[in-house]
């Protein structure tokens, strides 16, 4: 074959040169960087894209939407009532309740006496009241004692604030709100009169015995159908301002409703020698980190490979769990060393402030107590719950839909002891 001429040659050689320099400046105008450009570091990137994209088909958790979030936060009271599990006495009393509310309050413009008849679930000035599972699990519980007896529930909180600052009546729902100009203020509210009696008011500050109660209610008069939520919502929204914070919260730490699972410890509970007035972590550390480490293994086993949020009573506790815990670890070698895949990623809201306790805590401010409130829808718009002793851990799980749900604690304290999430992932992993 003849060999080519060197000027063809030379065309050729000149050619490649012109294309390879074209596509160096082709490719750098469509990637700007400061400083020299590191093609290690672009194949990272394109790898990490690749990922993602690919989880996506998969089926991972998507990006939270405010939308998503709203719709969950605030779903219309019509579709709670159209759910076959509400059962039709529920629905009966919600259309009875707003129109004896209505011809109360008719009566009051006319000058006229009003024989509508009250049960106020109460938390007034002097009244001591639990903290705000103890106040709001029994809620459900009141309406069937209302609609028995043929009163109007209503909701009364002043401490440690007006309940009206984080939970509003859904349009549509129940309204339970008490104005002040409701009653005469030398009204007798009768505490803990008798439902059954002819007295015009009569009040609770709260039911002894409310879960074993609320349980009861559940087995007999829901038929054991897990719709606490769904009565909840009938009567209670969050505030404007909570669902701000709860929109904010949810955002940043990616959670989508459904698609992430949470966890509450209820460590300053006073059992196994705690004492809640003189806590310190310090003091016990091990018993406490060994309750943390094995209620992320019960979420783990609920919900495997999932986002887990983490609540508790006391924020070094959940500092422990997202900074020095094995679960901790774990993350840092998957995600930024690559050893392994990421199975358990732990996320809580800014836990540099602890949750005041709604009893015990001698803050005034509003504030004050929005993290209670925000920690708890939250974790009732996750898939599952586990939680500990104590009811506001319960009320979280029961406001999740109450199906998905495991305590890793007894009631007395004791541990219900769940397999190690991690080192069952790495079993997996050997078997390979």
């Amino acid at each position: 074959m003849a060999r080519p001429s060197s000027a063809l040659s030379y065309a050729i050689r000149l050619s490649i040169a012109l294309y390879m320099v074209f596509s160096f400046f082709v490719f750098q105008k469509a990637h700007v960087v400061h400083g020299p450009y590191d093609a290690a570091a672009e194949l990272s990137r394109r790898k990490q894209e690749f990922i993602l994209d690919s989880g996506r088909k998969k089926g991972m958790q998507s990006q939270p939407t405010t939308s998503k979030i709203l719709t969950e936060l605030h779903r219309p009271v019509s579709q709670i009532f159209i759910n076959p599990k509400l059962p039709e006495w529920v629905k009966t009393y919600a259309k009875w309740h707003a129109k004896q509310r209505k011809r109360y309050f008719d009566d009051m413009r006319a000058n006229a006496t009003s024989d509508v008849r009250f049960l106020i679930s109460r938390c007034l000035t002097n009244d001591k009241c639990g903290g705000a599972s103890d106040r709001l699990q029994e809620i459900p519980y009141s309406i069937m004692l209302a609609n028995q007896t043929n009163r109007v529930l209503l909701v009364r909180w002043e401490k440690p604030a007006r309940l009206e600052n984080y939970l509003v009546v859904p349009e549509g729902g129940i309204d339970w709100t008490v104005p002040d100009d409701m009653f005469p203020k030398e009204e007798n509210w009768h505490l803990r009169g008798k439902e059954d009696s002819e007295h015009k008011i009569v009040s609770t500050i709260r039911k002894d015995s409310a879960a074993p109660k609320f349980r009861q209610y559940q087995e007999e008069e829901l038929g054991g159908n897990k719709i606490y939520h769904e009565i909840f919502r009938l009567l209670f929204s969050p505030s404007e301002a909570l669902t701000a914070r709860i929109q904010s919260t949810m955002k940043s730490l990616q959670l989508n409703p459904k698609e992430y699972s949470s966890v509450h410890l209820r460590v300053k509970y006073p059992v196994k020698g705690i004492k809640e007035n003189d806590f310190s972590f310090e003091k016990h550390k091990s018993q406490i980190t060994g309750w943390a480490n094995n209620a992320v293994n019960c979420a783990a086993e609920l919900h495997p490979n999932s986002t887990i949020y983490v609540s508790s009573d006391n924020n070094d506790t959940v500092g422990y769990l997202l900074e020095e815990s094995h679960f901790a670890q774990h993350y840092i070698d998957a995600t930024k060393h690559k050893k392994h895949a990421l199975v358990v990623k732990l996320v809580a809201r800014d836990y540099s402030t602890e949750n005041e306790h709604v009893a015990f805590s001698q803050t005034t401010e509003v504030d004050g107590f929005m993290n209670v409130f925000e920690d708890l829808f939250i974790m009732g718009l996750g898939k599952c719950v586990a939680h500990g002793v104590g009811g506001y851990g319960r009320l979280a799980a029961a406001l999740c839909g109450g199906e998905c749900v495991t305590a890793h604690r007894k009631h007395g304290g004791n541990l219900n002891v769940c397999s190690d999430a991690l080192k069952d992932i790495q079993r997996n992993i050997d078997k390979r």
